[in-house]
């Protein structure tokens, strides 16, 4: 993802603590970031700092379930920002055989789904081309065990439909 995750309306809703402490980041015990097939081997081999995540499970399904120990939660003490936490507050829904075209939405995250439908679609396409570049992401997605996440009760990216037999502009 090329924005790294950072939504716009963040700054405005209260989700900011201070300038580089984002309340989304918080992490009370149970809670953790899961690293796809790879990742973590991508990062290092870009160069890029991984000492703030510490690894709790070596082998998760293939991937690593991580904490994070940056202090500066916005840039990751300017070290590799994973995907989990760029596509927060979204993770795909298990997609079974095919695409990403469900999202769950972390329950800490206050905003409102009008704001969030940029960031959802950007999420839902980055962890689609990433499933096109290695099918085993798939299988992966399908054994993360999510904590703190709604279910996907619908698709973030489709309009609301009318209700009461109204007819949608």
């Amino acid at each position: 993802m090329q924005n790294d995750g950072i939504i716009p309306d963040c700054s405005t809703s209260g989700c900011w603590r201070k300038l580089g402490e984002r309340r989304c980041c918080d992490f009370q015990q149970g809670n953790y970031i899961v690293l796809y097939p790879g990742e973590l081997e991508r990062a290092g081999a870009e160069g890029l700092s991984t000492a703030h995540l510490n690894i709790i499970e070596a082998d998760y399904h293939g991937g690593q379930k991580v904490a994070c120990s940056a202090t500066n939660t916005a840039t990751c003490d300017n070290g590799f920002k994973p995907l989990d936490c760029q596509s927060y507050p979204f993770f795909p829904a298990q997609p079974g055989r095919g695409d990403v075209n469900l999202l769950v939405k972390g329950k800490k995250c206050p905003l409102q789904v009008e704001h969030l439908a940029g960031h959802a679609a950007t999420v839902q396409q980055a962890w689609n081309d990433l499933m096109d570049i290695d099918p085993a992401i798939r299988a992966w997605l399908n054994n993360v065990e999510l904590v703190g996440y709604t279910e996907p009760l619908h698709s973030f990216l489709e309009p609301e439909q009318p209700q009461d037999g109204a007819v949608a502009a």
